[in-house]
């Protein structure tokens, strides 16, 4: 396969060397002429070493994101079936991932495909292709995943922000292949149902990653009361009530989503009279509820990301403290925070100190006793530190 060449600066291998999948704009000492966005090329170093065969963006500042190190292959359907069949069987091999049937399957960069999501919700798969390199994949992509999966259907969820960063105009959603999903797709989680909605849930419907956390409510739950804030369709709140919750209080600013969570927690056979659902803003539903209580046995703290570039972390960790601040406020003697952050750019120590100065600011003792990253199905690759961004504490709460 003969391929545009871009050269790099000198000594601007290194880290490509080591495995990382990113050549920054800034690196790229010359490209051949006519080069698209999303088209393939060879990364060389500036004495002509071959580094890496990948997608090449003039509008990003990530210029390539590298696809392969082996200069024999092409990026075709087959190789997309090769990347995208390994990631399938690390899934289907991992004893950790036995109960449910919402699970990640292709995770971008940490399964070498960068720019790629595909989420299986009960045999149906949801997809994200947020580059312009995958846009130009896009049939090869579809072939490859019904060749290797055989879903019921595959869906696009490609509604996202990351599309109009990489230069990428529309924002594409709607059935690619095989069968239209029901309108909420039943998913069996750690022995509890989830309803998803693919078409209008945000991400590809289910926050799949925060499974291990919800399993960790579900084993911590029994006789307590819980406040779930940011709740979107009652995951947490659904696997509370398993776990034996006298009553769980669902926050979200999301009517659509409250309704969801009120038709999950009845398809699990929940006693209507031990949720509540409060349609409002978390963030003034705190600041409004620390100020005079009540309290609750357990305090769910999963909020959106409030990072997008490095200049919004100051500002984001005010609000964070802020946060934490406020929901500790709201546990009583004894009880929990369990407390997430899905900011990349909120490093793992900088997210002990949040919790930290929260609990400063809340006039509390903490312990932490659990600290989730990734579930297994969402691995980190060590070369690619970027791609750690979940972080998850559960701390108990003490007073005077």
């Amino acid at each position: 396969m003969t391929c545009p060449e871009l050269i790099l600066r000198p000594n601007s291998e290194r880290l490509l060397l080591k495995g990382h999948p990113w050549v920054y704009s800034g690196a790229v000492s010359q490209i051949d002429a006519g080069v698209e966005p999303g088209q393939v090329v060879d990364v060389v170093s500036d004495r002509g070493r071959f580094v890496g065969r990948g997608y090449y963006n003039p509008r990003s500042t990530i210029a390539v994101r590298i696809l392969t190190r082996d200069r024999s292959s092409e990026i075709d359907t087959d190789f997309l079936a090769g990347a995208i069949g390994r990631a399938v069987r690390l899934r289907r091999e991992d004893p950790l991932l036995t109960d449910t049937d919402a699970v990640r399957l292709v995770h971008g960069e940490s399964d070498g495909l960068p720019g790629l999501i595909v989420d299986e919700y009960a045999g149906y798969l949801v997809i994200q292709l947020h580059t312009w390199g995958m846009e130009r994949l896009r049939r090869e992509i579809i072939d490859a995943l019904v060749q290797v999966v055989t879903p019921k259907g595959v869906y696009e969820r490609s509604d996202v922000g990351t599309r109009r960063a990489d230069g990428l105009r529309d924002r594409p959603t709607g059935l690619l292949a095989g069968e239209e999903p029901p309108e909420h797709i039943e998913v069996l989680e750690r022995g509890v149902r989830l309803l998803v909605d693919v078409r209008r849930g945000q991400k590809t419907g289910l926050f799949i990653d925060q499974r291990e956390n919800r399993a960790l409510l579900q084993r911590l739950a029994a006789d307590k009361s819980v406040l779930n804030c940011f709740s979107y369709t009652g995951g947490f709140s659904a696997h509370a009530l398993k776990g034996g919750a006298r009553h769980v209080t669902e926050v979200d600013v999301a009517r659509d989503a409250l309704g969801l969570a009120r038709h999950t927690f009845a398809t699990n056979g929940a006693d209507p009279s031990a949720a509540s659902l409060v349609a409002a803003d978390a963030f003034a539903f705190l600041d409004h509820l620390a100020e005079r209580g009540p309290r609750y046995d357990v305090v769910v703290l999963d909020p959106p990301s409030m990072v997008r570039k490095a200049r919004d972390i100051k500002n984001a960790t005010g609000v964070y403290i802020k946060l934490n601040r406020n929901a500790l406020r709201l546990v009583r003697d004894g009880g929990y925070l369990l407390t997430a952050s899905c900011s990349s750019r909120i490093e793992a120590e900088d997210f002990f100190q949040i919790v930290r100065r929260g609990a400063a600011g809340a006039r509390v003792t903490t312990r932490i006793q659990a600290f989730n990253q990734h579930p297994s199905d969402h691995p980190v690759d060590p070369t690619f530190p970027e791609g750690r961004y979940l972080k998850a504490i559960l701390a108990r709460v003490y007073r005077g």
